[in-house]
């Protein structure tokens, strides 16, 4: 198989995942979340069961957007690379936020979205349970960007993972804060404007405790 059947293989799977999203939205708003069952969000693209979970875990998931986290070994030399230079904690909440971007993208079911977010706060956990998931690729990926940092560089791998350990967590917290912030003010942040915020709280923390 040639590289052009998995090119329509792969736009074939984003198209069904957009449908399927795009239906869990609407079909949400419309009749409630409670009401919208996974079968009947199959019934409107149609698709199978089956498949919707290939692509989702929950219809929760399909509302929300969220996505499986990928960070494999050239996404991470990418970030590394073009973030060279900014500071510590902006490096890593510009890669946690990475993981967010396409659910809280301004797409046109964006407002739909907010809605059902505000009827539904608890939905928000959902959205940040995805950088727990996958704790060991970012703490692999926070390593690497301290391995790249002049101040954690001479530290031995060992020391690189407990610091990344460390600061994962805090840098987490204030995605989660900034993030639920921007459901509050109606999702009118633009992603610059939640890192922004996500590292003025790390700030404010590490200046409380200095």
């Amino acid at each position: 198989m040639g590289n052009e059947s998995l090119g329509l293989r792969e736009r074939k799977r984003l198209e069904t995942r957009a449908q399927l999203e795009r239906a869990a939205v609407l079909l949400a708003s419309d009749v409630g979340l409670e009401n919208a069952t996974v079968e009947a969000i199959c019934a409107t693209v149609p698709v199978s069961v089956r498949t919707f979970f290939n692509y989702f875990e929950s219809k929760e998931d399909a509302i929300l957007g969220v996505r499986e986290f990928e960070l494999d070994e050239q996404s991470v030399e990418r970030h590394v690379r073009e973030s060279e230079g900014r500071p510590l904690a902006e490096r890593v909440i510009a890669l946690l936020l990475e993981s967010l971007a396409p659910a809280i993208a301004d797409t046109r079911l964006h407002e739909a979205r907010m809605a059902i977010i505000k009827q539904h706060p608890e939905l928000l956990g959902r959205q940040v349970a995805q950088m727990s998931r996958a704790g060991e690729r970012l703490v692999a990926a926070t390593a690497a960007i301290l391995a790249h940092d002049s101040r954690f560089a001479p530290l031995g791998a060992d020391e690189q993972n407990t610091t990344a350990e460390l600061i994962l967590p805090l840098c987490g917290g204030a995605v989660r804060l900034a993030v639920k912030e921007w459901v509050s003010a109606g999702g009118e942040r633009s992603l610059p404007q939640l890192q922004r915020r996500a590292v003025e709280l790390v700030g404010k923390v590490i200046s409380t405790l200095s």
